[in-house]
């Protein structure tokens, strides 16, 4: 199945960009997106507390979850990596639409370099 994870962090933010990007992302691909989960969370909410964490505990193994950004995982490079490693650990795929790195394929390194799979920005919040 194909996952789609758009998240903002305020209620005066919307996902429509997210959701155009990888709405592109799956034409471009021909994919078709079995299931969105659109959320708002501040980065004050715990990872138990997000709709993701509810949608992993049913994902299995080979699924894929597209995002735009990996930083749209979580909100500091500690819980983007440790997302990352339980969605590896899982045989779970990411991909990302703004930058061609399919995390979790039997063809990806176990670790990227840290540049590659985090913008500069993340690692400044």
């Amino acid at each position: 199945m194909y996952y789609a994870y758009l998240r903002v962090s305020t209620n005066k933010q919307t996902t429509d960009q997210q959701r155009f990007e990888i709405l592109n992302y799956a034409d471009a691909h021909k994919l078709t997106i079995d299931y969105w989960i659109d959320e708002t969370a501040s980065g004050t909410m715990k990872i138990g507390e997000r709709k993701f964490s509810q949608v992993l505990a049913v994902m299995n193994r080979h699924d894929v979850l597209i995002v735009t950004e990996l930083s749209r995982l979580g909100r500091s490079l500690m819980e983007v990596m440790s997302i990352l490693y339980t969605l590896m650990e899982r045989e779970i795929t990411v991909q990302s639409s703004k930058k061609a790195i399919p995390w979790g394929t039997t063809s990806t390194p176990r670790y990227w370099p840290l540049h590659l799979v985090c913008p500069p920005k993340l690692s400044e919040r």
